[in-house]
């Protein structure tokens, strides 16, 4: 299925960025000054806003549309990973130092392992804003093979029975990633104490 696939690489690229940008700004205070305003500001800037320069940069086709759904995905992956960062508590970093751990130690051993709860979450609603962001881009960004492209001849062919399919798998689909997002988050985090 077209949307998948575009989902996945969307998602895939999208959250890889985010994560690797939430680390480094969790991780720096000079980036996180840095970085930190201009950030908020994108956070306040609708998804769909983005449309017409992805269009002029990228195009309509395959590879806009990916980065329109990796744009879905980079914030809550960004957002999280930032915040689960700069929450490790200071008591932690003062272990670390007595310890004489050096900064990728404590990055490895303590900080990671303790943002992980909340870079699953970010992934979790990563997965789900980039499937949203499928169908967008999907009738936005020229119509393409894939549920998007269905839902628009439907439409224009008023054709009630397959919009309301298409709508049926856009939501079953949804709810199969919950799912799965889910019972992995669950599974990879057992080691967590409740």
């Amino acid at each position: 299925m077209a949307s998948l696939e575009r989902d996945l690489i969307g998602f895939a690229c999208g959250s890889v960025a985010g994560i690797t940008l939430g680390l480094a700004i969790g991780f720096s205070r000079i980036i996180e000054r840095l970085l930190g305003p201009v950030l908020l500001v994108h956070r306040q800037i609708a998804l769909f806003a983005w449309v017409p320069l992805i269009s002029m940069w990228f195009g309509g086709g395959e590879a806009g549309k990916v980065v329109f759904i990796a744009l879905a995905a980079f914030q809550p992956a960004l957002i999280n990973t930032w915040q689960g960062v700069s929450g490790i508590p200071r008591s932690y970093r003062e272990l670390a130092d007595v310890l004489t751990f050096g900064w990728f130690d404590f990055a490895w051993l303590i900080a990671i392992p303790g943002a992980l709860p909340q870079i699953f979450t970010g992934l979790h609603s990563a997965l789900i804003y980039a499937w949203t962001a499928t169908v967008g881009a999907e009738l936005l960004l020229n119509i393409a093979p894939g549920l998007g492209g269905r839902m628009n001849e439907g439409q224009h062919l008023f054709h009630m029975d397959l919009l309301l399919l298409c709508i049926l798998l856009l939501g079953g689909v949804g709810v199969v990633f919950n799912v799965v997002a889910g019972a992995l988050e669950h599974r990879l985090l057992r080691w967590r104490i409740p």
